[in-house]
């Protein structure tokens, strides 16, 4: 009788397990969604009739793009969802006309101030410790 109770039990318990539905788990990176190519529509509070691009390559923490005159890469990182630092970016040296490095400049510092970011899935924006907006881009591709 003792082994009739226990192996009904073995078998009720067998059937529970198999009939347990499985769940399939991806592991995708969090920040994935944002990584693709972005053109600058606001940079430091004002609106941008030309075109500023860069590139976000999360899979490696890159970010690279083109000014008017030099090209610039570098490395971010992100911490506690939204936090943001980009290290000291490199550029190309190539020689404009004052007004184009003026604005180069401007962006270099803006990205060094940058500390936190927001993105919608079609814009990211990028703010200082303070809360003041630095960067707003559009999502042009993946």
């Amino acid at each position: 009788m003792k082994y009739t109770i226990a192996l009904c039990i073995l078998l009720f318990s067998l059937m529970i397990i198999s009939c347990k539905e499985t769940k399939k788990t991806i592991k995708v990176s969090s920040n994935e969604f944002y990584s693709g190519k972005y053109e600058i529509k606001n940079l430091n509070g004002n609106e941008l009739s030309r075109n500023l691009r860069f590139t976000i390559e999360t899979s490696e923490n890159k970010i690279s793009g083109k000014t008017n005159c030099n090209n610039y890469f570098g490395t971010y990182t992100v911490s506690n969802t939204n936090e943001l630092k980009i290290e000291p970016l490199v550029a190309t040296e190539m020689y404009c006309e004052e007004k184009i490095m003026k604005a180069e400049r401007e962006l270099f510092k803006v990205y060094n101030d940058s500390k936190i970011f927001s993105f919608d899935g079609k814009m990211l924006t990028f703010f200082n410790e303070e809360g003041t907006l630095l960067i707003r881009a559009n999502k042009i591709s993946n």
